[in-house]
């Protein structure tokens, strides 16, 4: 009786610090790779993903420095800088629409000249199908963005443009 008491007592133990231990837990979950093809560099895009797999926040990750940013998906309507050189906002990441659970359509806006600020953008849509998340565009799921940079007697200027691959 004893020993069958102790051990309901250790199994509801155990139940409870594993509760405790998931409870909030959130997934990374790799969405993206983004290449700059002419330094051939690399970032993987993340969506943090909570036990629902609900978007709780974007992580990106430089390979080359092994760095980490995170975003706030609250931001998304005014724009997540992704990259940025000095005063220069070179990538920004942007939705309207974007919900946790659905996903929503994106405007990777990018700088297409740095001496005149010229900006272009394409579109990009993060779908959340109640088991997994993908990007598409123009209707043909992708998993990467390839960027090929614009150049001046030798200097990057600018993005030149963005291949969704």
């Amino acid at each position: 009786m004893r020993a069958s008491l102790l051990t309901l007592i250790f199994c509801l133990l155990t139940f409870q610090i594993g509760m405790v231990s998931t409870y909030g837990a959130t997934e990374d979950l790799k969405v993206l790779t983004v290449k700059n093809s002419d330094e051939e560099s690399f970032f993987d895009l993340y969506i943090k993903a909570d036990e629902d797999l609900r978007a709780v926040g974007l992580k990106m990750y430089d390979r080359s420095d092994k760095d980490w940013k995170n975003f706030d998906v609250k931001n998304l309507q005014r724009g997540v800088i992704l990259k940025q050189e000095g005063e220069h906002k070179v990538i920004v990441l942007k939705s309207t629409d974007f919900t946790d659970d659905r996903g929503g359509n994106f405007k990777v806006d990018y700088l297409h000249n740095g001496i005149t600020g010229k900006r272009n953008n394409i579109e990009i849509k993060f779908d959340f199908d109640g088991t997994s998340w993908k990007i598409f565009h123009e209707g043909e799921e992708v998993n990467m963005l390839d960027f090929k940079l614009k150049k001046f007697f030798g200097k990057t200027i600018g993005i030149e443009n963005v291949t969704a691959l």
